[in-house]
């Protein structure tokens, strides 16, 4: 995963442009939080694992793989939702939000340097041939989880155009509120919420992390028998050739 304010502010930027380019006005502040929200969504599993763990999360934890919230096709239903809307012209500019914020604020940038990647193609109910992580550019991050992964995707021009992206949302929502006429709670808290991420994101960490971690890398999906086993035949084999000697 890419660290979650960066999701956000992926998500957040795509929708300005477009709603700009739609409306020709500033968002409205229930909207910033929704984007926001939407961007941060299929990352509320690996959240709620943390708080059910008490921040104790081993370096197998996956919820790429693990978890619905992760699988591209159960998130059809928004873009179908969309459809209908821009076809009736029924607030378009705002059934767009869900499909923006999961899809290109997450899914794509999931897809890219983060290391687990995204099975864009996973069919939940059936082993499929397509089930492939896509996960490009993740030659440093790669098999890697918690904070020995965070460590390595900090060092990487993804995380740096990441934060330049959160940097900038702060400052648009921050004129959205200055020319606002009244205090808008939605607002002020998505400003909060990304100082306090941007700042947390800086963090420096102890140089153990900075090493291999105790059970080696690639201790994740790729040595998961449950994973391994709802392959293809074409795909199980695939797998276990490459990876047979981690």
């Amino acid at each position: 995963m890419a660290r979650i304010e960066h999701h956000c502010a992926y998500a957040f930027l795509t929708y300005f442009f477009i709603y700009w380019s739609w409306k020709g006005q500033i968002i409205p502040g229930w909207a910033v939080f929704l984007i926001i929200f939407f961007g941060l969504f299929p990352d509320l599993d690996g959240i709620y694992w943390k708080i059910k763990k008490n921040g104790k999360m081993e370096t197998t934890f996956q919820h790429h793989l693990y978890y619905w919230t992760h699988w591209p096709i159960c998130y059809i239903p928004f873009i179908i939702i969309f459809l209908i809307s821009l076809i009736f012209n029924f607030y378009p500019e705002y059934f767009i939000i869900p499909v923006i914020g999961i899809f290109f604020g997450h899914f794509i940038f999931d897809s890219i340097a983060t290391g687990d990647g995204i099975m864009w193609c996973k069919i939940p109910w059936q082993k499929t041939r397509y089930a492939r992580f896509i996960n490009l550019f993740s030659h440093k991050t790669d098999g890697y989880h918690g904070v020995y992964w965070n460590i390595r995707y900090q060092k990487t021009p993804f995380f740096v155009l990441g934060h330049f992206a959160a940097v900038f949302s702060t400052i648009f929502i921050v004129y959205f509120q200055v020319i606002s006429e009244e205090i808008n709670f939605f607002y002020i808290i998505s400003i909060v919420y990304f100082i306090i991420a941007i700042l947390l994101g800086l963090k420096k960490y102890p140089k153990k992390y900075h090493e291999e971690p105790p059970e080696g890398r690639y201790a994740d999906y790729r040595k998961n028998l449950k994973y391994i086993n709802g392959l293809s035949e074409r795909n199980k084999k695939y797998f276990l050739k490459r990876y047979s000697t981690l």
